[in-house]
Order: structure tokens, then sequence, then C-alpha cells
């Protein structure tokens, strides 16, 4: 790798951060009541947060309030796919995963299924429990089955 190639690595904002500071800021509003106008104080609380100062701050805010904005709709993709199981007996922090999960098949095409699910177990893995993880790649899977028929083709 190029000394240009690691300096440019090194200042592309990480987008692995800013999916922790999404669920910690979906969590916040989550248990909030879903209240929108909670979002730009919880956001702001995200985005001071030194340990992440390298995060993906406009990502953040595009999963937050994308999230935020589909939720209804992102619950029933969820729901088609835990046949059988309410989405209220799943815990909070999982069912966030899962909407930024879905959130991203259906709105960031460029970014690879698989990169999804990984994201979503290493999510899963750092604020759940390691059973939710064969759960939740189980969903996010049934999910991109329906809205990356292509991709899971090829």
């Amino acid at each position: 790798m190029s000394q240009e190639s690691k300096q440019k690595k090194k200042r592309s904002p990480n987008r692995h951060w800013a999916r922790e500071s999404a669920i910690e800021a979906l969590y916040a509003w989550h248990n909030g009541g879903n209240d929108s106008a909670m979002l730009p104080s919880i956001l702001a609380d995200r985005l001071q947060q030194d340990e992440r100062k390298g995060q993906d701050e406009d990502y953040l805010r595009e999963m937050v309030y994308g999230v935020s904005e589909q939720r209804e709709t992102l619950d029933e993709q969820i729901s088609k796919a835990v046949q059988g199981r309410s989405l209220r007996s799943i815990a909070h922090v999982e069912l966030n995963v899962l909407r930024i999960a879905v959130w991203e098949l259906k709105n960031h095409l460029e970014i690879p299924y698989r990169v999804i699910i990984n994201e979503a177990l290493e999510l899963t893995r750092a604020y759940a429990d390691e059973p939710s993880r064969g759960f939740i790649n189980g969903v996010i899977d049934k999910v991109a089955q329906e809205l990356r028929v292509k991709e899971m083709k090829a």
C-alpha cells in the first residue's frame, strides 16, 4: 500500500464508529418514546464522544434520521422476517441493530449485503449477548433475500 493510500485511509471517516453511535442514539431515542424532537440533542451528544472523533458524522446523521423517519416501514420488513414473534419481544438494542441493517439494505445499495450483515453482527457482539447473533443473522439474511435478490444470487 502506498503512503498516499495509507494517509487517505487514515483520513476517511469511520462508518463502523458511526454505526456504534447510531445504535446508542437510537436506543436513547427509543427509550425516550421515539420523540423526534430529542434527536438533535442525542446526536450532538454522540458527536462529542472523544473515542469516536473519526466517525463518519454525515453517515451517522443520515442513519439516525433515516431510521427514525422510516421506522414503521423498517419494522414491517423486520416483522415479516421474524414470523410468529412480536417486535415487542425483541430487545431494544437488537431491534435497533435490525433497523439499521434493513435501512442500509434498502437505502445503500453500494454497500454489499455481506458487509451489512457483518457490521450488524459486530454491533450485536458489542451491545447484546451471544445468542442474539444467530437471530440477527437470520433476520437480516431473510430481508436481504427479499431486498437484494440479484446480489444474493450472484
